[in-house]
Parts: structure tokens; C-alpha cells; sequence
């Protein structure tokens, strides 16, 4: 047997398992889109965090999907398909600014008088200052929501977090609820196109 047949011999025996073992693996690997397709009943737990934060958290949770009418809701989570957990935090942070401006003015006057002559002599002096300053103060509050489902079976078939830093919003754990919510419509969305596009 010739040199180059050896090395090709060799080759096909050792890519051949590799191969069968990828593509094996490679349908047992679970298809996150096609199982969060497959929810059709799904529980909101009670979210992490301080209160009454989180359970407001919750609910806005709940409304944002209920309004999606993606999902049918419930608050048994046994007969639930997946269960969507959650975690706010919320910081608030005070910021102060202070601008001025200042001016300095004085005077000064004196006299004298001839040396050998009748007379008197002096001097005075003054100095002031002035100053204004302006004191201007804003509370930035910081927010982070997260949010996963979890399977009956544990496993996480989706994770997103949204951090609203520094926001003047008036519920910034509010506006990144909506933001997460709407990375999970995305994600389900990009699973029925993929879907759709599959051939056959």
C-alpha cells in the first residue's frame, strides 16, 4: 500500500466517528426556540428583590404578557408548561451640582500735607467681596430586571437581563420589565421564522 493511500485510510477512520458522533450530539442537543414555541400555559413565580418593588415587578409581568396574548396564564404553576422567574433591584442615587461666580472691589483714599506747613495727614482703605452660588440636585435611579423560564424538568430555556442605569424615568424597573418582555417576544419570533423557513 502506497504512502498517500495509508494517510487517507487513516484519516477517513479517525473523521468517521467524529462525524456520527456530531451529528449524533447534534440532535440531542434540546432546540431552545422550538421548546419555548411549544409553552402554551405558563406561571409567573414571585419575583426576587425587595418588596414592594418586586411583587409590583410581578404584576407588570403578568399584564405585559397577558397583553401579548402569547401565553394562557396561570397562577398554578404545576399545570403550567414553564415558569417564568424573576429579579429586580433598585438603586437610587442623588446627584448635586453646584455652579458660582464671585467679585472682588475695593477702594482707597488718602491725603498729606508739606513738610514744615500746618496740616494733617491719613489714609483709609476698603475691600469687599461677592459671591453667588447655585446648588441644583437630581435623583437618578438605577434599575436591573431579570428574567428566565424554566421547564418542568429545570432546565433553563431562557435567560435576559435589562439594566436602566441612571434613568429619570418614573419607573425605570417598569420601562426595563418592558424591554425584557419584549426580548422574549423577539426570541419566540426568530423561532417561528426559523420555523417557517425550515424546508418541508
Amino acid at each position: 500500500m502506497s504512502t498517500a493511500r495509508a494517510v487517507l485510510l487513516t484519516a477517513t477512520l479517525l473523521v468517521a466517528p467524529l462525524c456520527s458522533w456530531t451529528q449524533e450530539n447534534a440532535e440531542a442537543v434540546p432546540d431552545t426556540a422550538k421548546r419555548l414555541l411549544a409553552i402554551k400555559r405558563l406561571c409567573v413565580e414571585k419575583f426576587a428583590g425587595e418588596e414592594p418593588q418586586a411583587a409590583q415587578a410581578r404584576e407588570m409581568a403578568i399584564a405585559s404578557l397577558f397583553a401579548t396574548k402569547r401565553f394562557s396564564l396561570t397562577e398554578n404553576c404545576e399545570k403550567a408548561d414553564a415558569v417564568l422567574k424573576g429579579a429586580v433591584a433598585e438603586a437610587k442615587e442623588q446627584r448635586v451640582r453646584a455652579e458660582g461666580e464671585g467679585m472682588e472691589f475695593g477702594t482707597a483714599a488718602g491725603a498729606a500735607s508739606v513738610s514744615g506747613s500746618s496740616g494733617s495727614a491719613g489714609f483709609g482703605a476698603a475691600r469687599g467681596a461677592s459671591s453667588e452660588t447655585l446648588v441644583s440636585s437630581a435623583t437618578l435611579t438605577q434599575a436591573s430586571v431579570t428574567l428566565r423560564i424554566v421547564d418542568k424538568d429545570g432546565d433553563i430555556l431562557w435567560v435576559h437581563t435589562e439594566e436602566n442605569k441612571g434613568a429619570k424615568t418614573k419607573t425605570p424597573i417598569g420601562f426595563s420589565l418592558g424591554r425584557a418582555v419584549k426580548a422574549l417576544l423577539r426570541e419566540i419570533e426568530r423561532g417561528e421564522k426559523k420555523k417557517t423557513t425550515r424546508p418541508g
